[in-house]
């Protein structure tokens, strides 16, 4: 009996090492660049703002001033506030704009997370730190 084993032992490694099929290869997971810090406070600064209803005009870029008028800002602060509190704020990555101006930044997708229910901010930045654009979406953007 155990000359038995011994032989077992010493034949396993063989079989172990001889495959019939290749080993298969993992696929690489596409990343996402990485989160601003920065432009994510940003983003959730302003969708608590417009939340409330307090945008704040110095935040945005002259040319977008124009579109801060008070009925815009209290249409969209009572859409927003009646989803409830902000919980969470996610980054979902970059978006792609063709043919920017030459003082954008770059745009940036967040979907932020309230009690009643999830809203997606599209942000825009100017290279000087101000925002140059805002959407809010009840579902994502399509291409």
């Amino acid at each position: 009996m155990a000359v038995a084993l011994l032989a077992m032992v010493a034949l396993a490694p063989l079989g172990v090492a001889a495959r019939s099929h290749p080993t298969p290869t993992p696929t690489a997971t596409p990343t996402l660049p990485p989160e601003d810090p920065a432009i994510t406070l940003i983003a959730r600064r302003e969708f608590v703002a417009w939340q409330a209803g307090v945008v704040n005009p110095d935040h945005y870029e002259k040319e977008s001033q124009g579109n801060l008028n008070p009925d815009k800002i209290a249409d969209t602060a009572k859409n927003l506030g009646a989803l409830g509190t902000l919980e969470s704020t996610q980054w979902l990555g970059p978006i792609a704009v063709i043919d920017p101006p030459a003082n954008v930044k770059g745009s940036y997708l967040y979907k932020m997370h309230c009690e009643s229910a999830d809203v997606y901010e599209e942000l825009t930045m100017a290279t000087d730190g101000k925002v140059m654009g805002i959407i809010f979406r009840d579902k994502l953007p399509k291409d």
